[in-house]
């Protein structure tokens, strides 16, 4: 049909265009919003955030259903966001004495804060790339997280992902921290 050879032209287009840098991330560091922060407003993304490393900070203490965690650099919540279909914006700063990452669905709430620092999806540093949830090396023959280690499958994920070679500790948790 015709449609289907319209697929490489677009194909080459959409290419053509990164190369011109007319689709790309924002200039990474200059797109941060320095002394702005999104607060919930009802826009809070609550979402599983363990599976990519989110161990500590999270709301309720739980990782599992949260907007929130405790991060290493401001990098980490630009490449969980990125990783997330819904957030639209992220947003760093401190709470209780950590540094932390929260997750926006929109930028409600957005008001000035000192020391805060918020971002769109597409501010992130440059080659940046969004991450798979859990450990990538353990998503072979069908497996991936979602059926092996939702928190629908209890605190040891599904048990008929798991042999003596895969486990929930070893495939749920990311190999790299925040």
């Amino acid at each position: 049909s015709s449609s289907s050879a319209c697929v490489p032209m677009m194909a080459r287009y959409l290419a053509s265009l990164v190369c011109l840098g007319l689709v790309r991330a924002q200039d990474w560091p200059t797109c941060q919003e320095e002394n702005i922060v999104i607060r919930n407003a009802g826009r809070a993304l609550f979402t599983n955030l363990q599976g990519f490393g989110a161990t500590v900070g999270c709301f309720q203490d739980d990782c599992q259903n949260t907007d929130k965690f405790v991060a290493s650099s401001i990098e980490s919540c630009t490449k969980v966001c990125q990783s997330l279909p819904e957030c639209e914006f992220w947003v760093w700063g401190q709470e209780e004495g950590e540094q932390k990452c929260w997750f926006r669905l929109g930028d409600d709430g957005r008001e000035a804060g000192e020391g805060w620092i918020s971002g769109s999806r597409s501010c992130y540093p440059p080659g940046q790339q969004a991450i798979v949830m859990g450990n990538f090396d353990c998503w072979i023959d069908g497996f991936n997280y979602d059926t092996c280690c939702d928190p629908k499958f209890g605190p040891s994920g599904n048990s008929q992902c798991w042999d003596g070679v895969f486990n929930y500790d070893r495939c749920c948790f990311p190999k790299e921290e925040l």
